[in-house]
């Protein structure tokens, strides 16, 4: 095949892809916009007649981009060509479903929550598809002796602390709205198995809180129920990754990169050895591979998904620490493969563990390793992709 790979806003995934594309036989043109930015995703002319020109000029089997793009779809469609969309965010930043119904469409998602969501709202042109793995990129990162007394932890986290706008919302609001997302957090920052969010945040509780708000502050924000979701679930992340993180670092050397951190989030992470972002090619798997306990606590608005960061710790040959998420034990076996916890005292149990035990901790991460090689690899998932055109 003949694939247009568009790379809009630049992701992990894009160079991976290319890359096994064209292992696989394929003719890959990519065409790079990282920078491009504009208000409508759904209507611009200038983009529409550089896209379409793009599509004018070369005669391609199919279009790929990581995440949807909706003025892409509506290219494609006018032009008769195939449109494979992969996200690799969940939930994922789409704003409506314009457009997502074009029978030119494959959008795939990694989340099955997200793929029955949007065949709840009639779009039939969805597809599930986890993410997918380079381990020979990881192979090739050697640890010298030297990079590894650097990167040497017990623990280490890789990724945001996440922060929401709960807050200022809740301060906007009635008393008892906020009471009511202030309890509904806390019950959700204690199941890891149940997603309670969309259940108790309704259309109706969103309006609620617009009437608050406005009769207070007329001319503020008047959130979306899928705004307050996204929200609700950003903020219990936050909680879920700091106390974590907190009840690690009373007992074990815990380190955390992170590009972002509050002098107050230092303050209560005061045992926490805080370092600045890693790069994604070059530093990170040097963490992933120096560290004993590699946590991935997974946002929480991703409802089932396995993450792109669990198969990247994996596809290093790294032991993974993660709460329990349904798809995850669907497809890895908890205490062989990967390892699992449904509270912040159980992930302490469970490092306690694998950090004396260091046979039973490689052979966790050895057997991940094989498990994410052969059956999460790029070749493998691109594969089944295409063939649905």
């Amino acid at each position: 095949m003949k694939i247009l790979l568009y790379t809009w806003f630049g992701s992990y995934t894009d160079d991976d892809t290319e890359k096994n594309l064209i292992k696989m036989g394929h003719v890959c043109k990519r065409i790079r916009n990282e920078s491009l930015q504009f208000s409508d995703r759904y209507e611009n002319d200038d983009f529409y007649e550089s896209f379409a020109g793009f599509l004018d000029r070369e005669k391609y089997d199919c279009v790929f981009t990581t995440n949807f793009h909706p003025l892409i779809a509506k290219v494609c469609y006018e032009k008769e060509i195939p449109y494979i969309a992969w996200s690799y965010d969940s939930p994922p930043n789409i704003p409506d479903t314009r457009y997502m119904d074009f029978p030119t469409n494959r959008i795939f998602f990694f989340s099955r929550d997200d793929v029955e969501d949007f065949r709840s709202q009639g779009i039939d042109t969805v597809y599930y598809m986890p993410l997918a793995v380079d381990t020979g990129k990881w192979d090739a990162v050697k640890v010298t002796e030297k990079v590894g007394q650097i990167y040497k932890a017990d623990i280490s986290l890789v990724g945001s602390l996440y922060s929401s706008t709960l807050p200022g919302l809740m301060n906007m609001m009635s008393e008892e709205q906020r009471i009511f997302f202030e309890r509904l957090s806390e019950i959700q920052l204690k199941s890891y198995d149940k997603y309670l969010l969309k259940d108790f945040i309704t259309d109706g509780v969103a309006g609620e809180v617009c009437q608050s708000i406005a009769e207070k502050y007329p001319d503020s924000v008047r959130p979306t129920s899928k705004q307050l979701i996204y929200a609700t679930a950003s903020y219990v992340t936050h909680l879920d990754r700091m106390l974590l993180l907190r009840v690690l670092s009373r007992k074990y050397g815990t380190h955390l990169y992170t590009q972002k951190i509050s002098t107050s989030e230092k303050e209560m992470l005061k045992d926490v050895i805080i370092h600045g972002p890693v790069t994604y090619d070059k530093e990170m798997p040097l963490v992933f591979k120096n560290t004993k306990i590699n946590l991935c606590p997974t946002f929480r608005g991703n409802v089932s998904g396995i993450p792109l960061r669990i198969l990247d710790v994996m596809g290093c040959g790294a032991f993974v620490l993660t709460p329990y998420r349904e798809e995850i034990e669907e497809y890895f076996t908890n205490g062989r493969e990967i390892v699992t916890y449904h509270s912040p005292e159980e992930a302490l149990d469970k490092a306690d563990f694998y950090i004396k035990n260091d046979k039973e901790r490689r052979s966790v991460a050895m057997a991940g390793y094989e498990r994410v090689k052969k059956g999460f690899s790029y070749c493998e998932q691109l594969a089944k992709m295409l063939r649905t055109i």
